[in-house]
């Protein structure tokens, strides 16, 4: 039987990402930041600081978040390369629509993201132990994620359509990458009077921000409007990036870059 176009480019970028190095770098850095951020930091930083049971119960959502950027970035790189190497021309001369190419990237963004969630809980379990959570609050951490990873693989294919420079679109990911998770709430707490206001509002204002907020709501088992307002956020940004890579697809120039 064969598989209809969108999961056989799926299958392919599945095949071009799962290599074992790949996937040690890829799912093996979160797992090792819980497991040593986690031990060293949870002797020094008390539930009181971070308002959960330990830091790593506080770390542990924040990874689990962060799973929605490693997500974007598979697409979004596989997509850049693909462009580098001419794979874009020769899959559009095949039997495949630009729709269905778009539309395996964010599928392939949604399952990455999603493994990388399922293996941050088992990395997770004998440091803080199993979550009990809801079936409502289980789905709210999935669509949280999976929001967040659309938003991410939209905002990075429509620089990819923009781009033609491998040093532009590679400088500008990583520092995407850096903002996102370094000035947001997924290592560290922003706590009022303590955290400078400037500060406070930049990494109160980052997706990641809302997506980690939303998930410790959600592993605490108090679904309230921190949850509610995370998804309406990331869901709007997810609409709005996806919007712009549909028109980067349809205005894309092709032909060699650098």
């Amino acid at each position: 039987m064969t598989l209809p176009p969108v999961l056989r480019l799926v299958v392919r970028n599945f095949a071009s990402n799962f290599d074992a190095i790949s996937v040690a770098v890829r799912f093996g850095q979160p797992a090792v930041t819980i497991v040593v951020l986690g031990t060293m930091f949870s002797a020094y930083i008390s539930g009181q600081v971070t308002g959960t049971s330990s830091y790593t119960a506080f770390l542990v959502p924040g990874m689990i978040a962060f799973q929605m950027v490693s997500g974007g970035v598979v697409s979004g790189n596989l997509f850049w390369l693909d462009r580098r190497w001419a794979m874009v021309e020769q899959i559009f001369s095949g039997p495949f629509l630009r729709s269905e190419y778009l539309a395996g990237l964010v599928l392939t963004t949604l399952l990455f993201s999603m493994l990388g969630v399922g293996l941050m809980i088992l990395v997770a379990v004998p440091l803080i132990g199993l979550p009990a959570l809801s079936p409502l609050a289980l789905a709210s951490v999935l669509a949280t994620v999976g929001l967040g990873g659309i938003f991410f693989a939209g905002l990075l294919i429509a620089l990819g359509t923009r781009l033609r420079s491998a040093n532009a679109y590679f400088s500008i990911q990583s520092f995407l990458q850096l903002f996102l998770i370094f000035l947001s709430t997924v290592y560290y707490p922003v706590r009022a009077g303590k955290t400078p206001w400037l500060l406070a509002d930049v990494v109160q204002a980052n997706p990641l921000s809302f997506a980690a907020d939303a998930i410790r709501a959600a592993f605490s088992g108090t679904l309230n409007g921190t949850v509610a307002l995370g998804l309406g956020v990331l869901g709007l940004l997810a609409a709005l990036s996806f919007g712009a890579a549909v028109w980067g697809f349809r205005t894309m120039n092709l032909g060699p870059i650098q």
